[in-house]
């Protein structure tokens, strides 16, 4: 569980923005009554802007577009940075620029995060910096490794303002590409029923290997992009049944898309599996419980599951 500065501050780009707790109502401000407020003095191209929350906009480039505005859709990359260390990268993390789309004004009742903030005084193209002053609550919730944090540093691209058209264009494509998932997951499914019972059956051979740790697996595709390390963040589709009976209890296909995994963050077996591959890779992995969920339950799962996995590596 990430500490409270990763799960409030931080700008989740799935979401359309965060509300804030009853009880820090007295730090509210209410965007449904009047536009935010700026004062304007001169730095960069754009100028240097401080917000109505009390937070910085340091605009680099000034682009004369119109300014993005309540209701519009913008694709934008962040880096977010507590001092120097960088902790949150949409390029990093998420592969590349993220999709936001800013709520109707009258939805926007309570303590506005300050990238939404900054982008209603930004226009396509444009690139900026932005400071959110930590007050005593977020300090809470930042890990002791960082020292002292005055500021949480946001850098910003506006990638593109998108329109009506390229909106529905995007959400076609993605229907059709969940589509393809989902009978790419038909295919999977039969593969890993048909790997279990070659496996129970004995009729692997040596396409079977066992590492030290006692994780079995073979190797469909060994991939030909990047070796994957500890720490490296990588769209990853997987399909997860029970080894005693074949159960499937969860997969990326139903979804419709590959899922963000960061190697570390995953029970050992699949940490393991993982980087037995490069980027690209295709495996089935044979985990002991003892390298899953152990003697505990959880969820679908009973206690002591030896589990089999597909797992694909995206590039």
């Amino acid at each position: 569980m990430k500490p409270l500065i990763f799960q409030v501050i931080l700008i989740n780009f799935s979401e359309t923005f965060i509300f804030i707790k009853k009880e820090m109502r007295n730090l509210l401000f209410f965007a449904a009554i009047a536009a935010f407020t700026f004062t304007q003095t001169a730095c960069d191209k754009g100028g240097k802007t401080v917000t109505k929350n009390g937070n910085t906009v340091i605009n680099h480039t000034g682009n004369s577009g119109a300014k993005i505005s309540y209701g519009q859709t913008v694709l934008i990359n962040v880096n977010t940075f507590l001092n120097d260390s960088l902790v949150q990268s949409t390029r990093r993390d998420n592969g590349g620029a993220r999709e936001f789309t800013i709520p109707d004004s009258i939805a926007m009742v309570g303590r506005v995060p300050a990238v939404f903030e900054a982008l209603l005084s930004l226009a396509e193209g444009d690139s900026a910096t932005v400071l959110q002053p930590v007050d005593s609550i977020m300090a809470k919730g930042i890990p002791k490794d960082f020292g002292e944090v005055k500021n949480i540093r946001f850098e910003i691209k506006v990638e593109e303002v998108l329109s009506a058209e390229k909106i529905a264009e995007k959400k076609a494509e993605a229907e059709r590409k969940a589509q393809a998932a989902q009978a790419e997951g038909v295919e999977v499914a039969s593969t890993v029923a048909t790997m279990l019972n070659d496996y129970k059956a004995k009729k692997l051979g040596d396409k079977l290997k066992k590492t030290a740790s006692g994780l079995e697996y073979v190797v469909l595709e060994p991939g030909s992009g990047a070796a994957v390390k500890m720490g490296d963040k990588i769209p990853t589709n997987y399909y997860g049944v029970l080894k005693s009976d074949g159960t499937m209890f969860d997969n990326s296909y139903d979804r419709g898309a590959a899922t963000p995994f960061t190697v570390g963050q995953l029970v050992p077996g699949f940490n393991e599996g993982m980087q037995l591959l490069k980027r690209g890779g295709k495996a089935i992995l044979f985990i002991p419980y003892n390298l899953a969920y152990g003697e505990k339950a959880n969820g679908p799962i009973p206690a002591k599951s030896d589990l089999v996995f597909y797992l694909g590596l995206e590039e």
